[in-house]
């Protein structure tokens, strides 16, 4: 294990001494576009690593759009109030289909005859709503 630590640190050593002794031979032209070219890079990766000026505003946005969501739900109406309408609805419905079926089927036309009868006895005694006569 030692010896394989001691030749990687060997390696790593001459990559270096290496690298430096390439460097000291670079003449100073290329040294300066290297470095430009380094600053460039550098640069562009500073750039790209800083958010977008919006999305600081993303939890402002958020806190806002769940309390217009909190008031919508808040002020909603009653659920039951809205049961109690369908259900009344439905209940006029359900009368009017009833009067629908006896037509259709024929029967007891007897008594949408009396009905009839009874209508027009009220329409000739002038009977109002308050149950007074006139």
């Amino acid at each position: 294990m030692n010896e394989e630590l001691d030749r990687l640190e060997d390696t790593a050593r001459r990559a270096r001494e290496v690298f430096d002794a390439s460097v000291d031979a670079l003449d100073e032209e290329t040294r300066a576009r290297l470095a430009r070219a380094r600053f460039a890079a550098v640069a562009a990766t500073e750039r790209h690593a800083r958010p977008a000026p919006w999305l600081r505003w993303v939890p402002a946005v958020a806190v806002a759009s769940t309390a217009v969501v909190a008031v919508l739900l808040w002020r909603a109406p009653d659920p039951s109030t809205a049961t109690m309408t369908t259900t009344s609805a439905t209940v006029e419905v359900d009368a009017s289909l009833e009067a629908v079926e006896v037509l259709a089927a024929g029967e007891d036309l007897d008594l949408v005859e009396n009905d009839l009868e009874f209508y027009a006895w009220l329409d000739a005694t002038h009977f109002s709503d308050t149950g007074t006569t006139g």
